[in-house]
């Protein structure tokens, strides 16, 4: 069974490359490195192009828009590696999310979404070493003025959820700093069940 990773963060946070840092720390080159990403235009071209050169060159890649977990479950028949860097949950939300058309029916989206999310929990589940998943906090922010922005905000709230309830750790980068989540819940949490309710 896999230790799973969650690394949290808003925009620029430094969520990736924290990321990157702790599975070279664990694996070395010994790295899948899982893109989500899909160049829809120059700007996300670009940005690929990007993160491509910030990772180091022997680590393997595959990149996959959408249904991550059944791709994972098929390379676990192929060379193994230790550690599974994937980046992003951001973007694979969002795919899943487009590719139900414009006028995304909630419910259908919803489904999509929430079939994704397990199919990539099963799958890392399964997987023998570290699973590392990036993703974006977008829910501390405005709220999105479009019903599609509100819609994603919240699936992408939800799989955020699904994802750390799972996980092993989980961090929030602040300003390039991680915060490690699953000790301080579990800190208040003990905290809590030494209160004395007066009756």
């Amino acid at each position: 069974m896999a230790h799973i990773a969650l690394i949290l963060g808003g925009v620029r946070s430094g969520k990736s490359r924290f990321a990157q840092d702790l599975a070279q720390k664990m694996s070395g080159d010994d790295v899948l490195f899982v893109a989500t990403a899909a160049a829809g235009d120059a700007e996300m071209s670009r940005r690929i192009q990007i993160h491509r050169t910030s990772r180091p060159a022997a680590w393997s890649t595959l990149e996959v828009a959408q249904n991550v977990g059944a791709s994972l479950q098929l390379r676990q028949s192929g060379p193994h590696h230790r550690t599974v860097l994937i980046d992003c949950l951001t973007l694979l939300v969002s795919n899943v999310l487009l590719s139900c058309g414009d006028q995304a029916d909630p419910i259908l989206a919803e489904q999509r979404v929430d079939a994704e999310i397990r199919e990539l929990l099963a799958a890392c589940e399964q997987w023998q070493g570290t699973v590392i998943i990036v993703s974006g906090e977008v829910g501390l922010g405005v709220v999105p003025e479009s019903a599609l922005g509100r819609q994603y905000r919240d699936l992408l709230g939800w799989a955020n959820q699904a994802v750390a309830a799972r996980s092993n750790a989980t961090y929030l980068m602040v300003a390039g700093l991680p915060i490690e989540l699953k000790s301080l819940a579990n800190c208040v949490e003990q905290a809590a069940s030494k209160i004395e309710i007066p009756r």
